[in-house]
């Protein structure tokens, strides 16, 4: 059989793929990934008590708009890198923008504090858990990140993998934001960040493998 005959044989019923069937089913992994991590979140860590109080403060806002605006950006940038040859493209620029924000702001906040108190703002109360808890709870949202690609075609498996663990990273970020009562600029922007760059290095490390075709 010739090659050509084959390639039409192969390709004779083939149907356009329905409008944003993409979109779709990527929210649908980490819709449900998200609604994991934070029931995992509740039952582990608990929402804070205080919520209600805190929710009357800038700076809490600023933790959930900070991680919020990084999921976004970075949920837009998985749909693109789950089609054939999909890259980041501007989006690198957009999630850079929100880090920028909170950067600035954590190093003009230090550099006008008392030493003593730039510590404190910098370390909080909880700086050796704060990673790896984010860690923790992004893995649902990985494993439902990896779940869409997995039946799409992501030919860029290791930045695939990169954005998928970047995106689980961010929304594990929010949902951790619940339980969470540190609140400095200096301490959302290292460790808050830290633990979510860490999601996305795994995410890169595991994509050549769980993303295989």
């Amino acid at each position: 059989m010739k090659t050509d005959d084959l390639i039409d044989r192969l390709t004779a019923n083939l149907e356009p793929t329905p409008p944003w069937w993409v979109t779709r089913r990527v929210l649908i992994g980490l819709g449900s990934g998200a609604f994991f991590s934070a029931l995992l979140m509740i039952l582990w860590l608990g929402v804070r008590s205080d919520l209600m109080d805190a929710m009357t403060g800038t700076m809490f806002w600023m933790k959930f708009a900070y991680t919020l605006a990084c999921s976004a950006v970075l949920i837009a940038a998985l749909i693109r890198v789950a089609r054939p040859g999909g890259g980041v493209g501007s989006l690198a620029w957009a999630l850079a923008a929100p880090f920028a924000l909170v950067g600035g702001m954590a190093v003009w906040r230090l550099a006008n504090a008392d030493p003593v108190i730039a510590h404190g703002m910098l370390m909080g109360d909880s700086a050796e858990v704060c990673p790896w808890r984010i860690a923790i709870l992004s893995l649902p949202i990985f494993a439902g990140a990896v779940w869409a690609l997995r039946g799409l075609a992501p030919t860029r498996l290791v930045l695939s993998g990169f954005v998928a663990g970047g995106c689980a990273g961010a929304m594990g970020a929010w949902i951790y934001a619940f339980h969470c009562n540190e609140s400095a600029a200096a301490f959302v922007a290292l460790w808050y960040t830290a633990g979510m760059a860490f999601v996305a290095l795994l995410g890169a490390l595991a994509g050549r493998r769980l993303l295989r075709w």
